[in-house]
């Protein structure tokens, strides 16, 4: 999966993982992996906007509009984000 094809929606695989927010922030159950992980208050928008299936420029965009970061930035932080869920087989 390449995380720079602007238009290709990106969702969370159904029953991959449980998530909860806590404090603003994501910790998440990796169900096959058996192990936890911690998502930050920018990777909570990310995770949230994943939940219900978005595109890499909605997620530019939000990142851009919440964080006051350049659209460079923004795809940066998006591509290392998608990227590593996709490494974990987090994404349909």
């Amino acid at each position: 999966m390449h995380a720079r094809e602007h238009g290709e929606e990106f969702k969370l695989r159904e029953g991959r993982v449980a998530w909860q927010e806590v404090d603003g922030e994501i910790v998440l159950l990796d169900l096959e992996r058996s192990c936890y992980l911690g998502v930050n208050v920018s990777g909570t928008l990310v995770w949230r906007a994943l939940a219900a299936g978005t595109t890499r420029d909605e997620l530019v965009t939000q990142l851009q509009r919440e964080f006051g970061i350049t659209e460079a930035q923004a795809g940066t932080d998006v591509d290392a984000f998608i990227t590593s869920c996709a490494n974990r087989n987090l994404l349909q």
